[in-house]
Formats: structure tokens, C-alpha cells, sequence
């Protein structure tokens, strides 16, 4: 495409506030489905800013087989996450976003699994498909979660195994209320604004905010989604880097995921607790997902576009579908992907990433039954790309 446009972690409207990703950048625009046609493409990049645990202590990996580490195709950590399943990663939406309203293409991104070193990881696994959850606009308003699904499951073992999530039940029994001692861990950066990572993983206990708490020393309102946790004196907190990581809790039976870290004001700082996506709020929707058995909708290969000429296909998608996926890859010269429920215009359609080249990324929460296309319009003459959709 022409003049892309590296966006900096500066012109991240989440970073007016703590948003604890080493990511990247959303593009400038994070409205859905709109943009000129004529506007330079984004093409933004996996960055080094992310935030760690302040105040803590080295972990071993034992005590938190579920920690990963989420990281570019090339290694580099930029986020945590949880195992929640061999085949599933819930992480925190913010971590996954590349461009405009698009998550990043899953080729550009993977989890490393079994080893409290942050550059020893054991199992490296690759990634299938990011499913967001739907209706997320900016950490600070909640919806802040994603799941990864690996393209192969991971070998549980004593340092690799899956966390049971807080479910409304363990809300109910007061597992997550107000005082009760959690435990945050990440490879997060351990000051704020500082851009060098722990080699360890780090971890440190935090008592559990009210919501009630939390909006005051904010100034807005917290939203039932989200649970804070942090001391009012500061000191001891989640940071840059560690978003989308884990905060756990003591269940009826071992530790349970209630939290993934989120945001916040600073790091560590008096009476600014950190934030997370509170995990019992989204438990239905991830076992909706992780307990599905994904459907192919398209598996094209060769595709092509003429430049500035579309090609189209379509798909049917059932009823009662979560999320639908859709992955361009591949081939030469430089197509646009568009999904949209008619036959989408350069101005109309439900999902444009508007990258550079052919490795393009759609992901639709709840999208409605009945025929969709899946188009590639020729930014320049594009072919040999492989097209693909997924239902969950």
C-alpha cells in the first residue's frame, strides 16, 4: 500500500493511561467498519513498552504453569496471558489489536509456554485464530479480553497447565470481594516508563479493590467487568508489559483465574489500584467458545484481484455462531480484505484491516446467520492468496 504509517505506542490513546501492553499501536482510528478509501494505510508494529510487576519477586514457573508469554513472531515478549485450555490462551484485548479495528494477522504473533525464563520459553506455539470479545473500544470502558487458539495443542506438564476460571459461583462465595489477597505475575517491566524487562518471572500479592473504591480514586466509573486490586499506599503493582497476564485467587480447590491485567494510572502509584478484566464476568462467553468444535467456511487458495477490481466469495454462516475469522495470506502483490453481509464497497463493509500487503485479519463477534462475503479488492494486482474463514 502506499506511504504505510508506523503508529508509536505515543499516539495510543490507551497510554494516556496505563494500558500494560510492550504492544504495539492501534492504528489512529479505533471506530469500527468506516475510513476513507483514500487514507494512507496503517501498518503498525509489535513495540518494547509494555509494563511488569512492580514491588515483587522472582516465581518459579511450578507455582504458575498457566503464566505465557505472548510475543512477536520473533520472539520478542510484549504481553502475558493464561492457559486456559491446550488449545486456548485468554489474554487481554488491548495486547492483540494491530490496526484500526483489526487484530493483528495470528502469523505475526506467538505464545511461549514452561519456563519462568522470559526468553527460555519451552513450547513455542504458533497461532490459529484471535477471537476478541465483541463491543471492546478502550480498556478503561472493560470488555478488555481475547482468546488465542493455538495451531497445536500445548504438552501439559508440571511447569505448563491450565487454570480453572472464576465463574459467578465463586463471585457467590466471596473468592473475589474486597480484601481478599491476589496474586499478579508477568515479565512486566518493575518502575513505570522504564523499558527494560525482567529476565525471571515476577510476582506479587495485591489485596482486592471494590469497584466503589476504584471509581473514586479514578474519578469515573469502573465498570462491573473490571476488578481492581492494589495497596492504597502503592508500592506493589502490575505494569507495563505484564498486560493481558494473569491475577489469581484461591478457589475451592486451588488457585482460579479472577483477573486479566488491564490497565491503570501509572504503575504502583498511592491510591491508583491496578485494573483487570474481571474473568467471571466473561467465563460463559469463553466456555462458549473453547468447548466449540471450529467449522471451515472458506478455504481458498489463489485468489486474485485485478488492480483496483474486486473478487468476491461468499459463505453462509449458521446460526448460534460466536465469532467468525477470517485470514489473508499469502501470494504477490498488495489486495485488501473486506467481510461484510452484502457485497461490501470501499466505503461499506463490516471489517477492513487496510494493511500492507496480502496478510490481512478479520475477526467477527456474533456475527448474524445467513450469507456473507469474504472480497479482496486489488490495491495493486494481487494474486496466489489464500483465503480463509472460520466459525466458532
Amino acid at each position: 500500500m502506499s506511504n504505510p504509517v508506523t503508529v508509536s505506542a505515543a499516539s495510543n490513546p490507551l497510554t494516556r493511561r496505563k494500558s500494560w501492553a510492550l504492544i504495539a499501536s492501534m492504528g489512529a482510528a479505533l471506530a469500527a467498519g468506516c475510513g476513507p478509501e483514500a487514507a494512507p494505510e496503517t501498518q503498525a508494529t509489535l513495540g518494547e513498552a509494555s509494563q511488569e510487576i512492580v514491588g515483587g519477586t522472582n516465581a518459579a514457573i511450578t507455582d504458575f504453569p498457566w503464566q505465557i508469554s505472548f510475543q512477536s513472531s520473533s520472539g520478542s515478549h510484549f504481553c502475558g496471558g493464561s492457559i486456559i485450555d491446550a488449545n486456548w490462551i485468554l489474554t487481554a484485548q488491548h495486547c492483540v489489536y494491530e490496526a484500526a479495528n483489526s487484530p493483528s494477522h495470528p502469523s505475526t504473533v506467538r505464545v511461549g509456554a514452561g519456563s519462568a525464563t522470559r526468553t527460555g520459553q519451552v513450547q513455542i506455539k504458533q497461532i490459529t485464530d484471535i477471537i476478541p470479545y465483541p463491543g471492546y473500544s478502550d480498556a478503561t470502558l472493560g470488555k478488555d479480553v481475547a482468546l488465542l487458539r493455538l495451531s497445536s495443542p500445548l504438552t501439559f506438564n508440571t511447569s505448563v497447565k491450565a487454570i480453572p476460571l472464576a465463574t459467578a459461583a465463586d463471585v457467590s462465595a466471596g473468592r473475589t470481594d474486597p480484601g481478599v489477597v491476589s496474586t499478579v505475575t508477568g515479565w512486566g517491566t518493575t518502575s513505570s516508563g522504564s523499558s527494560s524487562l525482567p529476565t525471571t518471572l515476577q510476582k506479587v500479592d495485591v489485596p482486592v479493590v471494590s469497584n466503589a473504591t476504584a471509581s473514586a480514586n479514578y474519578g469515573m466509573t469502573i465498570t462491573a467487568d473490571q476488578i481492581a486490586a492494589g495497596y492504597a499506599a502503592g508500592g506493589k503493582d502490575s505494569c507495563q508489559g505484564d498486560s493481558g497476564g494473569p491475577l489469581v485467587v484461591n478457589g475451592a480447590s486451588g488457585k482460579i483465574l479472577a483477573g486479566v491485567v488491564s490497565w491503570g494510572e501509572g504503575c504502583a502509584l498511592p491510591n491508583y489500584p491496578g485494573l483487570y478484566a474481571r474473568v467471571s464476568s466473561f467465563q460463559p462467553w469463553i466456555n462458549g467458545i473453547i468447548t466449540k468444535t471450529p467449522s471451515s467456511l472458506l478455504s481458498q487458495t489463489g485468489a486474485s484481484a485485478g488492480s483496483k477490481a474486486w473478487k468476491h466469495y461468499t459463505i453462509t454462516v449458521p446460526a448460534g455462531v460466536s465469532a467468525l475469522t477470517v485470514a489473508a495470506s499469502g501470494g504477490s502483490g498488495d489486495a485488501d480484505l473486506y467481510v461484510h453481509t452484502s457485497t461490501p464497497t470501499t466505503s461499506a463493509y463490516t471489517c477492513r484491516p487496510y494493511a500492507s500487503g496480502n496478510t490481512e485479519y478479520c475477526s467477527i463477534g456474533s456475527p448474524r446467520a445467513g450469507t456473507w462475503y469474504v472480497s479482496l479488492y486489488g490495491y495493486t494486482a494481487a494474486s496466489g492468496v489464500t483465503l480463509k474463514a472460520t466459525a466458532y
